[in-house]
């Protein structure tokens, strides 16, 4: 009986930190994303720490528990998208595919859906970037670039299986980064077009672009 009692606590001590973490992993999230919401709404420098604090219902001291200033909330919205991104972008890679051209659509496909699901976030961030620190400006570039790398490399590896045109350079990785995260300056969930009509007409510029109309 003693034994089966110190058995049944391992998973009882160690739970603690996991759903510790995870609150606290939640309450960081929902203060990133309704100050991602103000900075929207008002501008980055328009919004103060006490609009967050007033909206979330918390006290200013309770956003310095989880960041240090306003920048640093800044960065971490800065940080959404592009990781968000990434991180969708190395599953698709990670998976099977029929060739080169389906990899590349599902790709376009799976990160112009990231872009629209947190299009607030990226516009932030287009719009805010300046009032990064220069570490946290060059953290957030690394990322884009470890993005652009690899569709870079999707693209090479494509040419070379001749499922794109042979004169195709990897550069344009850097274009179809850029028709992506410009999304949020050409649609609007009010707009005349769907979600899924705008990410249909954003493969297909990729797969011209790759040369594998």
């Amino acid at each position: 009986m003693p034994a089966l009692a110190e058995d049944e606590r391992v998973p009882r001590k160690a739970s603690k930190p996991s759903i510790k973490n995870e609150f606290a992993a939640f309450k960081t999230n929902r203060i990133v994303e309704v100050a991602s919401h103000l900075f929207y709404e008002r501008g980055y420098s328009s919004c103060t720490l006490d609009h967050v604090a007033e909206r979330l219902g918390v006290t200013k001291p309770f956003l310095y528990s989880y960041f240090k200033n306003k920048e640093a909330i800044l960065a971490a919205i800065c940080e959404v998208g592009i990781s968000e991104s990434l991180s969708v972008l190395e599953r698709t890679l990670a998976g099977e595919h029929a060739d080169h051209r389906a990899l590349l659509a599902e790709v376009v496909r799976q990160v112009g859906r990231i872009v629209i699901d947190r299009q607030e976030y990226v516009v932030v961030y287009q719009r805010e970037m300046k009032h990064l620190s220069a570490k946290d400006h060059e953290r957030i570039l690394r990322l884009r670039h470890s993005f652009d790398h690899q569709i870079a490399e999707l693209i090479r590896e494509g040419v070379e299986a001749g499922e794109f045109r042979e004169d195709t350079d990897s550069f344009v990785a850097v274009w179809i980064g850029g028709l992506i995260s410009w999304i949020p300056t050409w649609y609007s969930p009010q707009g005349q077009k769907s979600a899924a009509d705008v990410i249909d007409q954003l493969v297909d510029a990729a797969m011209r672009l790759a040369g594998a109309e």
